[in-house]
């Protein structure tokens, strides 16, 4: 596979572009030119895109809007008609789902697009009224699915049906996640023969699901990686405003790694980008999935410790983990790892939950530690665990066996269509990841960094077996990473994200230190959103306006965690004495938080 140099970095490409391709780039730009000429024109008249409107124009660079009933209110949507292959005019083309929530302020500035992460989350749910506060009135805001996800055609469809796909992972090590007996004797050489049992199931169930794929998507795959997503960022860009217009961005979780991609690839396309909840995109591009989470897990212990040291603060009535107010976190910790050790050796039934199953080690820890990415729910896994810890496991089983919402049309496996086009595959036969690869893996990343979830990250962050993966995509972008802007990115980082940890973030920062610009706000979760602060959201505001902020800008958190049950409900954000305006923005942000999570479990 050679090498082809385009700008200032480097694609890994299984082809060079051929004389015909170079003709029909050349004509796809001059007839995009013509496109953008009548539709600067149009707009100049009466404000919005013309493609499309009523009808089904399937050229490149139609633009297909659905009646306003099919919209989410306030928002005009439809779909982009892109190429499929940037590379090849011969692969046909692919239709981009889109919503705009337009400017409310005049003169607008442009517009953002956006990504809630996943990869798989869909970003048209975000095109709404409450982000437009945090980013400011005066842009448009275009939520988009990116390739493979919910209403992006083609989209990754390995299953039949989303009740097939439930059924296949139901009860399986993709489900349960992995079983450690102690992780406080990692010496004990059975521990890491367990996980060599279980790594093989988890690699039978990944070949399958890779010969699912094959069977019933074929080449369509090789189109979803982020380098693709780029790519019709770009091309949406100029439709949208004009062949000088800078691709604006927000994006968090999964959606920094497409921040990074974005300004790396095509720095001098770059505008206002804001990435939250960093994702190492050296880690993300040059290392295979299964080696991802000795990165992620950073910060994971001393989220813990914060989430049993506020346990206790709040009491028993709070939080039922604890037995009582001010009780040392490190007993808090004793008496789940003492419930954690006995689930590996006999799992808990659970005759009477969303279906009869049963609870494992594994489950146990993976939802904990799905639980310590967003501080609201934190009441909630407190009661769940301290009633399994009883002998009734019904409401955190209930939490892993929910299916996945029905979606019409269904998406299953979408995250594994991007980053298995990411992530580099196997040069030799020696470096396909084995049983026992796996394992060591997971030994090292448990001793190393996280003891308590080291093996825990596969339920709810579900990578590997892209080494069955049928196919490879046209453009694998791999860095570098440390492009010159016009306009510094923003990032911003917290310092208990249990799964994209600030090291993250700072790895960027350093890599682009005339570039970029952080923001850290001190406190647990995943992403700023999962405790707002007025100060994190007036700084993102400010920069979209055209303020950069002091590099290393520290923000507070002030919440709740624990609410006193038997008090009268206040609010778990601190309002009181705000003004109407901050009253709006910290709402808005709420608001936004938990949209996030709701997109990112569908």
């Amino acid at each position: 596979m050679g090498v082809l140099k385009e700008g200032n970095y480097k694609v890994d490409r299984p082809y060079n572009i051929s004389n015909s391709t170079r003709r029909w780039l050349k004509s796809l730009v001059t007839g995009a030119a013509v496109c953008l000429l009548i539709f600067a024109l149009y707009r100049k008249k009466s404000g919005h895109c013309m493609w499309g409107r009523g009808g089904h124009g399937h050229g490149i660079g139609s633009v297909n809007w659905s009646p306003a009933s099919e919209c989410s209110p306030g928002t005009e949507c439809g779909s982009v008609i892109v190429p499929k292959d940037y590379f090849d005019p011969s692969a046909g083309t692919a239709s981009v789902a889109i919503a705009v929530f337009k400017a409310t302020k005049s003169p607008k500035k442009g517009t953002v697009f956006l990504n809630p992460g996943g990869p798989g989350g869909s970003g048209t749910r975000l095109a709404t009224k409450e982000l437009a506060n945090l980013i400011g009135d005066d842009w448009d805001l275009l939520g988009f699915d990116p390739r493979g996800i919910n209403k992006t055609e083609p989209q990754v469809q390995c299953f039949d049906s989303a009740s097939d796909f439930n059924f296949f992972v139901a009860n399986t090590v993709l489900q349960q996640g992995f079983t450690v007996t102690s992780s406080s004797n990692l010496s004990d050489p059975a521990i890491e023969a367990q996980l060599v049992e279980q790594s093989r199931e988890f690699l039978a169930l990944k070949k399958s699901q890779a010969e699912l794929c094959a069977k019933n998507m074929g080449d369509e795959l090789r189109y979803m990686g982020t380098a693709t997503v780029v790519r019709d960022m770009d091309f949406m860009a100029k439709l949208f405003d004009g062949e000088d217009g800078k691709i604006n961005y927000w994006g968090g979780s999964y959606g920094s790694i497409l921040g990074a991609y974005l300004v790396n690839m095509l720095p001098h396309r770059a505008g206002f980008v804001v990435i939250d909840g960093i994702v190492d995109p050296v880690n993300w591009s040059t290392e295979p999935s299964h080696k991802w989470p000795i990165n992620w897990l950073a910060s994971t212990e001393k989220t813990y410790r914060f989430y049993l040291e506020t346990c206790s603060r709040a009491g028993s009535d709070a939080c039922p983990l604890t037995q009582y107010t001010g009780e040392p976190y490190e007993e808090i910790e004793a008496r789940l790892e003492a419930f954690f050790d006995a689930l590996a050796i006999s799992p808990l039934p659970v005759p009477f939950g969303f279906r009869p199953g049963f609870l494992t080690s594994g489950a146990a820890r993976a939802l904990l530690l799905m639980y310590l990415e967003r501080p609201p729910q934190w009441a909630d896994s407190a009661l769940a665990l301290s009633q399994a810890m009883a002998g009734n496991g019904t409401l955190l089983f209930n939490k892993l066996a929910t299916p996945r919402p029905p979606s019409n049309p269904h998406y299953d496996l979408a995250r594994l269509g991007v980053t298995c086009m990411d992530s580099p595959p196997p040069k030799t036969p020696a470096e396909v990841p084995t049983a026992e690869d796996l394992a060591a893996e997971f030994m090292k990343t448990m001793r190393e960094v996280s003891p308590h979830f080291g093996a825990s990250v596969s339920v709810g962050e579900p990578d590997g077996g892209c080494q069955y993966w049928p196919v490879q995509g046209p453009e694998r972008f791999a860095g570098p990473w440390n492009a010159t802007l016009e306009w510094p990115m923003l990032i911003v980082s917290n310092t208990m994200d249990p799964i994209t940890p600030i090291e993250s973030g700072i790895r960027i920062n350093s890599l682009m230190p005339d570039s970029t610009r952080m923001i850290i706000q001190d406190g647990p979760g995943h992403c700023s959103s999962a405790i707002p602060t007025l100060c994190t959201m007036k700084l993102i505001r400010g920069y979209y306006a055209g303020t950069l902020p002091e590099n290393g800008t520290m923000c507070g958190t002030a919440y709740t965690y624990f609410p006193d049950p038997s008090q009268k409900p206040e609010p778990t954000l601190a309002t009181a004495g705000l003004s109407a305006d901050d009253t709006k923005l910290l709402n808005s942000a709420l608001t936004v938080g938990e949209l996030l999570q709701a997109i990112r479990r569908a």
